[in-house]
């Protein structure tokens, strides 16, 4: 989760204009479900992440500031093998995260 690029996320951080939120993990691009408790660890630390970015841009007076929900289809979201069946929902999940980041920044505008 970059706890060896501490100076690296900073700098990205301070650069930052947008975020795609969909939350990793240390061996794949996407967790399964962001609600479930075996991911809230890797939910945690992207949101402490974001935390950091949004203030940055609201010290910076920036007028627009753009957040995705990003939780993607197969390959990004776990299936089921053979299938390809998704594990989650990925409506729901955008969703969710939709409303967690509204909640959490107050987020105006087109939503």
């Amino acid at each position: 989760m970059l706890e060896n690029f501490s100076a690296t996320v900073s700098e990205a951080i301070k650069r930052t204009r947008h975020i795609h939120a969909r939350v990793g993990f240390e061996q794949g691009p996407q967790v399964g479900d962001p609600r479930a408790p075996e991911w809230r660890y890797a939910l945690n630390k992207f949101l402490e992440w974001w935390d950091q970015i949004v203030k940055v841009n609201r010290q910076s007076d920036r007028k627009i500031f753009t957040i995705t929900t990003e939780f993607g289809p197969f390959p990004y979201m776990p299936s089921l093998p053979f299938t390809r069946e998704p594990l989650a929902g990925q409506f729901e999940i955008n969703c969710y995260m939709k409303e967690l980041l509204t909640e959490r920044y107050g987020l105006t505008g087109h939503q």
